[in-house]
């Protein structure tokens, strides 16, 4: 770039931020700062990895956390009453739930945490046995109580209640059906333990069940070694991951964590998690130090108090930046201090719509409050595109807005429409998804006249693996590629097929772990932010048209979002409609048909979470 600004090119500099941070703190000392290998080609993981290994070690105090967060509390609950989609299916006792470490399924993720904390102190139960005495009536089947131990005769409920001492507005006659249980438990002189979704959330009842436990004579025997049937929720690559993320955010926006500890307030997750990266944080910056080294965010840093204090004088009147979307707050706050000097300019391009690097340490807020970094701005509304047809661009941009955080934008396109830009297939398993997109391409392939381009895009890498016998046909048109969506930013093809649009799938409930918005300047509190924004990259990769592939009864919540909006359409392999009618109430489920006392109706395949209903058309 430098070469083709002519002459004066030498009076212009082009620089990563990480290379531009070194050359400040560099010239300001006198002597260049390292950072690791391992840092610089892996992130750290590795060295990461290895810290956590030594702490487990020789610090019983942070290995019992490190393990209950990892067993118990690694996966994020959603808020009461917004269950989950149910992942797994007991076929003997005909639940439809979550997988917990012993190997059964249950109803909740609450209850998931609940069995495994179990499981990890050596705690005998049986989940939802029927009750000691026949009760039932005509009001009442037999009553099940979510968890029974035998070894001391005691029955457990789990109510789903609030704060507040209520259960969610939409969980009807749950009031009833509890005042019901307890006196069934008082009328046999049964013992009950109970705890309830507000204290599983602030830790209090893990402690209450403890206690309770033992006061009728069960000994805990915590072991994070026992042997599992399931899988714990979350792994230990995944969690790695995800501690490496926070400590980007946290040290580029220098929080310690004595602040990162206020922030997480009561919830025992939040309080568990940043307990456990101050420790690692501690040890990690000990290694730095011994070695004389720093990390990217230290150097970031360092360079900013050079910059600001005047110990390293900047000689550039314009500062670029592009891709501002990606920019985290330690470069924001870099950037910021070059601007410090009267008369001097900054110019910034970037799409808060595409921000998709959270995970790499990159701040929203940058782009979103724009004004509060940097002062008072003009803006140039880069607003017409030659890739999309409007009528994708209509869809993604609508979709994506629908996050209030966003800048408001309406990108005209002066790309040609070519009949149904978008659409969507539906499969009966997943291993039907390689035939369904090879069908796709075959007939692509069969109705053009000239060469045209296909991405292939997966949510995780091993999406390929679904889709190797598309990608290994010969077709006479097409060129085929497979990326990731991340991967795929900046990339473009005349046709996109996004694939595994399954719920727990896109979006992914793992990837957008709400303990990052602890470490964020201005957190964004609106559901799935990311995978949101992640998903208009997707679709907006396509020149002439994006194809869904999503499996039948599985479908993802954004699909169905679309499809509540009437903008896209589901068919199955065979061509044939067979979209769904998604429930009116939560928008987050279809309707499926039922019978009930007074005939046939439409009931939400969320229930009991979700109770809505429609009547039959008539015939």
């Amino acid at each position: 770039m430098v070469s083709r600004l002519g002459d004066d090119g030498a009076s212009v500099a082009s620089s990563t931020f990480h290379a531009f941070g070194l050359r400040v703190v560099g010239e300001a000392t006198g002597r260049k700062p390292s950072v690791p290998d391992d840092i610089t080609n892996g992130n750290g993981i590795g060295r990461l990895a290895a810290i956590v290994d030594g702490l487990r070690d020789r610090d019983p105090a942070f290995r019992r956390d490190w393990d209950l967060f990892r067993l118990v509390f690694g996966r994020q609950l959603p808020d009461l009453g917004d269950e989950d989609e149910p992942e797994t299916w007991d076929r003997n006792k005909g639940i439809n739930g979550f997988g917990t470490l012993a190997g059964e399924v249950v109803k909740s993720q609450e209850e998931v945490m609940i069995a495994n904390w179990l499981f990890l102190n050596g705690v005998r139960y049986e989940y939802e046995r029927p009750y000691a005495h026949d009760v039932a009536d005509a009001h009442h089947r037999q009553y099940q109580p979510d968890f029974y131990y035998p070894d001391i005769d005691v029955w457990h409920e789990h109510w789903a209640l609030g704060s507040d001492g209520n259960p969610p507005p939409n969980f009807d006659g749950y009031a009833e059906s509890m005042a019901w249980r307890r006196q069934t438990h008082t009328r046999y002189s049964t013992r009950l333990i109970e705890t309830t979704s507000a204290t599983i959330r602030d830790g209090s009842g893990f402690e209450h069940l403890e206690q309770e436990l033992r006061r009728h004579g069960i000994q805990l025997e915590e072991d994070p070694y026992r042997e599992a049937v399931g899988e714990p929720p979350i792994t230990e690559p995944a969690m790695m991951t995800l501690m490496r993320s926070f400590m980007a955010h946290a040290k580029g926006n220098r929080l310690t964590p004595d602040v990162l500890t206020q922030r997480a307030g009561r919830t025992l997750r939040a309080r568990l998690f940043t307990r456990l990266y101050g420790v690692i944080l501690a040890e990690w910056d000990r290694q730095l130090r011994a070695a004389g080294q720093i990390d990217f965010e230290d150097m970031l840093n360092l360079a900013t108090d050079h910059v600001e204090s005047g110990r390293w004088m900047s000689p550039y009147r314009l500062v670029m930046v592009d891709e501002m979307q990606d920019t985290s707050s330690a470069r924001a706050a870099l950037v910021r201090a070059l601007m410090k000097t009267p008369g001097n300019y900054l110019y910034a391009v970037g799409d808060d719509w595409q921000s998709i690097n959270r995970f790499a340490g990159s701040d929203l807020s940058v782009m979103t409050r724009f004004d509060n970094w940097f002062g008072t701005a003009s803006t140039i509304w880069l607003d017409r595109t030659f890739r999309s047809p409007q009528s994708l661009c209509d869809v993604a941009g609508g979709f994506v807005m629908k996050n209030p955080n966003q800048i408001s934008k309406n990108v005209r396109s002066s790309a040609p429409e070519a009949g149904e830009t978008l659409c969507a297939v539906s499969v009966r398993e997943r291993s039907h998804y390689g035939s369904a997109v090879r069908q796709h391409l075959t007939t692509l392939d069969s109705e053009l006249t000239e060469p045209a381009t296909v991405l292939l895009l997966g949510r995780y890498s091993r999406s390929k693996d679904d889709v190797t016998s598309a990608l290994e046909a010969r077709y006479a048109n097409l060129t085929i590629e497979f990326n990731t969506v991340h991967a795929s930013k900046g990339k473009e093809a005349d046709y996109v097929v996004v694939l595994g649009l399954e719920r727990n799938g896109f979006p992914s409930i793992v990837e957008d772990d709400a303990l990052l918005q602890l470490a964020m300047s201005a957190p964004d509190s609106y559901p799935h932010a990311e995978e949101r924004r992640l998903f208009y990259v997707a679709l907006t990769r396509a020149k002439r048209s994006a194809l869904l592939v999503t499996r039948a009864g599985r479908e993802s919540a954004f699909l169905l979002e679309l499809v509540g909006d009437r903008v896209v359409k589901i068919r199955s392999a065979t061509g044939d409609d067979i979209t769904p009618v998604v429930c009116p109430k939560c928008k987050k489920h279809t309707m499926k048909e039922r019978k009930g006392r007074y005939g046939r109706f439409f009931g939400c395949a969320g229930y009991p979470t979700c109770k809505g209903t429609m009547k039959l058309a008539d015939s």
